[in-house]
């Protein structure tokens, strides 16, 4: 396809020295090619900041910023997009791989499809090591993907996206852990679709200790009531507004040191159940570790009606 519009893919880093070669080494080598690197770096405290000086001097389209200071996920994103140019925004991790015609695949997509805000795609789960033990298949059709954005996130953050949808929305709120899935709620309030390549599997996702993958907790459980909470007043108000509020948000997800001791040893129970190959051990670790938290038992509802509602439909 023709490599004629510019894509602004956004970066944001932070303590991904072992990864962070081969992510944006997958984003230089994309078939699409006119595109224009967006890296904020939020104050790596290891040799991250020093890998990607040197990636900058060998390709021009690389564009290297630094926080100050530790300014977290939502306003190293923001950060990003108010530097980039481009008419489409492609979002990439600093410890994921894209395959090399993700890109392409992605705005060929949105071009073809004018009525499409944003497309996401199913992707490849991989470990520290590259190695795939698992995929996740993200469906296509608006109608099922705004049902299932009830029980969780319908469209993976790695999506391109219009440049259009950013400016409306005034791009990510500060509502950290699922500024994402905020983002795609708040679509559907103005009334822009999404959609997913579903039988691409263009993206690889890396399962590690330290990533936001395994340790967002009980703040991300809240904080996935909250964004859906201000989703319901949306519908309900006549001028598609809501009550966020950075200080209520961070009122609304506060955690007592009770329950956070309660839920880590739940998820350690929670862990034991994936290892455990006998069935009757299986559940009786389940077990435990809904009766110590009541937020495992609420994710753990939450993705069993995911999962149930997106295989029926």
């Amino acid at each position: 396809m023709s490599n004629s519009k510019l894509v602004s893919v956004i970066i944001p880093t932070y303590n991904v020295q072992d990864f962070i070669e081969q992510a944006v080494g997958s984003i230089i080598n994309q078939t699409y090619k006119n595109i224009e690197i967006i890296i904020v770096d939020d104050c790596s405290s290891d040799k991250t900041f020093e890998k990607l000086k040197k990636l900058a001097k060998q390709d021009s389209r690389i564009k290297l910023l630094r926080n100050d200071v530790n300014l977290k996920i939502c306003k190293t994103l923001n950060k990003a997009l108010k530097e980039s140019k481009g008419e489409y925004i492609v979002r990439m991790d600093g410890d994921d791989i894209s395959d090399k015609d993700r890109i392409e695949k992605q705005i060929e997509y949105l071009e073809k499809n004018q009525e499409i805000a944003l497309v996401g795609n199913s992707v490849k789960n991989i470990d520290r090591k590259n190695n795939i033990f698992s995929t996740t298949k993200y469906c296509s059709e608006f109608k099922k993907l705004k049902k299932l954005a009830r029980y969780g996130t319908p469209v993976l953050h790695i999506w391109a996206a219009r440049r259009e949808v950013y400016e409306k929305l005034d791009g990510y709120r500060e509502i950290p852990y699922v500024e994402d899935y905020d983002f795609l709620l708040r679509m559907i309030t103005s009334g822009y679709k999404f959609s997913n390549l579903e039988n691409y599997y263009g993206y690889s996702v890396r399962f590690r200790q330290g990533n936001t993958t395994t340790t967002n907790g009980i703040e991300q459980i809240k904080a996935f009531e909250y964004a859906r909470k201000m989703y319901e007043e949306r519908k309900k108000s006549k001028n598609k507004l809501d009550s966020f509020n950075e200080e209520k948000f961070l009122e609304f997800i506060k955690v007592c040191e009770n329950d956070r001791k309660k839920y880590i040893k739940s998820q350690k129970k929670l862990e034991k159940v994936f290892k455990e190959k006998n069935k009757v051990k299986k559940i009786f670790f389940l077990l435990n570790s809904i009766i110590l938290s009541k937020y495992q038992l609420k994710k753990i509802i939450r993705r069993m009606l995911f999962k149930i509602y997106g295989n029926k439909i």
